[in-house]
């Protein structure tokens, strides 16, 4: 994954404005910073297994039986099913924990564990006028990051969302999402969308070569508030 983060500094930066007293919420920044960081190493775990195994004759094989690679004791198409899940889930549960991390480096509720630090309006908002400000609303209104959580949120309260293998490229059916838009009166909605026949491993390539460079760019504009 290209433009890497020192999630270390998180922890750095907070030590050296807080009172050394104050470990818990030092201990709690070091945690989140490092499951953060144990996250994204899933992902990359993920990725590349989903790379591996989605080659042109692993799909051609599949698609006409079931193709077990040599060595392994599954068949390959529950190897990639296995791998896009995982990779979706590791990328969502490093996203959304990280406004409880934003809370702890750069508070706006004084219990880290309020139910109201997550990517919401109001949430948000408290940070609009920091540098970083508009890179987090963005980052919240991004449609990949969406449909993210659209996919993940189907899977764990729903059902699978089913892979058709078709030789050339692998697509998931139709599934749905909540795109947030600006109204006029300021206020944010919700409004159902629906990604149709997305290429799958188009999709995670968006998410490791944009959505995750692109977290991380919010990240480093988050921690160049605190250092400057």
């Amino acid at each position: 994954m290209a433009n890497q983060i020192n999630l270390q500094k998180f922890v750095e930066l907070c030590k050296r404005e807080i009172n050394s007293e104050d470990n818990e919420r030092i201990q709690k920044i070091e945690i989140s910073s490092q499951s953060i960081h144990r996250w994204l190493q899933y992902c990359h775990y993920h990725y590349t297994n989903l790379v591996n195994s989605t080659k042109e004759e692993d799909l051609f094989f599949d698609r006409i039986s079931e193709y077990r690679r040599q060595g392994e004791k599954v068949i390959v198409r529950h190897v990639y099913e296995a791998n896009i899940i995982a990779f979706l889930n590791s990328l969502h549960a490093m996203l959304d924990s990280f406004p409880y991390l934003l809370n702890l480096f750069i508070p706006v509720y004084k219990n880290p564990d309020s139910t109201e630090i997550k990517w919401h309006q109001e949430f948000i908002k408290k940070y609009e006028d920091h540098c970083f400000g508009n890179d987090l609303k963005n980052f919240m209104f991004d449609p990949t990051f969406n449909k993210v959580k659209g996919y993940v949120n189907t899977t764990k309260h729903k059902h699978l969302i089913r892979i058709s293998n078709n030789f050339e490229k692998i697509e998931f059916e139709d599934f749905k999402f909540r795109a947030p838009k600006n109204k006029n009166n300021g206020k944010i909605s919700y409004e159902e969308e629906i990604v149709s026949r997305q290429d799958a491993i188009a999709f995670i390539n968006e998410c490791h070569n944009y959505l995750v460079p692109k977290f991380f760019y919010l990240c480093n504009s988050v921690i160049s508030a605190k250092s400057s």
